[in-house]
């Protein structure tokens, strides 16, 4: 799909969502429910935010070891980086800019590094599947979202079995694979190469030895960002449980998956409110103050620390742009 439809999509889609979430704004009932905001609370799932990135740096760490080793702050802020990317440019570049951030200056190549975050989004998704699977043992799901889920869990799982295997045959034929990419020149061979790149760190667990503490590490990150959920509910006095936590902490995460603005806005509120109106019942000011702060969390901090680790690297927008034409 040609980019500028791409984008022309993705704002499309933001524009609705934005629509479907405050076409019926109250500004005097949504600023009360702003004022009675508990600040304590967002304080601290701010906070509590941020220390997930150290967490997701202490295990990119671990999954890069075997192609180079980078200490932790510095994979701290590459992640600040990427999530600046993400808030504030389209086509979710910030990923590209995370890998070219942490390629500059060293052996690991921006290919390899991609291969790396594209194999710590399917361990995101296995703590996804593993949150759907358990909420949907407590509270099922019917019709066509029942099928969706579904969908999710099968095609994660196959995905990541299919890698594990992939890794496992490369490993035992990396001298043929290697020579078959050798014996040819020009663009067949970048192309070849710049797969076998990917590859390498997408299937960089195959050489680990860390393979419990990288799972470890994901089981912590899926549960910082259900107490920071918890936190922010806590502070719009939202009663929901906590399997109403899990339920919104999912389809706040699937709702990123869809293409749209920077930042994914539009979408991530269309589908808070939504679920916090239908499932819960939560008034519709109600539902969209709570919309507002949780994905404020994830948006305002990142983008001010981000931005200060993006100056302090001298990196450019235009050296991404080239990156991501090759």
């Amino acid at each position: 799909m040609n980019k500028y439809l791409k984008l022309l999509l993705g704002f499309v889609l933001s524009a609705a969502g934005l629509y479907y979430a405050f076409r019926k704004l109250d500004w005097a009932v949504f600023l009360e429910q702003l004022t009675q905001v508990h600040l304590i609370w967002i304080f601290l799932a701010i906070i509590l935010m941020v220390y997930s990135v150290w967490i997701r740096a202490l295990r990119w760490k671990l999954i890069l070891e075997p192609i180079e080793s980078i200490d932790t702050h510095t994979l701290f802020g590459s992640c600040m980086i990427g999530y600046f990317g993400n808030n504030v440019l389209p086509f979710r570049l910030g990923e590209i800019l995370r890998a070219y951030s942490i390629s500059r200056n060293r052996s690991i190549s921006v290919s390899s590094a991609v291969g790396t975050l594209i194999l710590e989004r399917l361990l995101d998704m296995l703590g996804l599947i593993t949150l759907m699977g358990f909420l949907m043992m407590i509270y099922p799901l019917t019709g066509w979202v029942n099928g969706i889920a579904y969908g999710i869990i099968f095609g994660t799982i196959c995905l990541f079995v299919i890698i594990l295997l992939f890794g496992k045959i490369s490993n035992e034929h990396q001298s043929k694979i290697q020579n078959f990419v050798d014996r040819h020149s020009g663009i067949t061979q970048k192309i070849y190469q710049f797969l076998l790149n990917i590859m390498d760190g997408l299937t960089a667990l195959k050489n680990t030895k860390h393979v419990y503490l990288i799972i470890f590490y994901t089981i912590v990150s899926w549960a910082i960002y259900y107490i920071d959920a918890w936190m922010i509910a806590k502070a719009l006095q939202v009663d929901i449980g906590l399997i109403g936590i899990g339920i919104v902490l999912v389809t706040a995460t699937l709702s990123i998956i869809i293409p749209a603005a920077p930042g994914f806005i539009g979408t991530y509120h269309a589908a808070i409110v939504y679920v916090g109106t239908t499932v819960f019942a939560l008034t519709l000011s109600k539902a969209q103050a709570f919309a507002i702060i949780i994905h404020s969390i994830g948006f305002v901090p990142f983008v001010l620390i981000g931005s200060i680790y993006f100056f302090k690297s001298s990196m450019h927008l235009s050296d991404i742009q080239k990156k991501t034409e090759s």
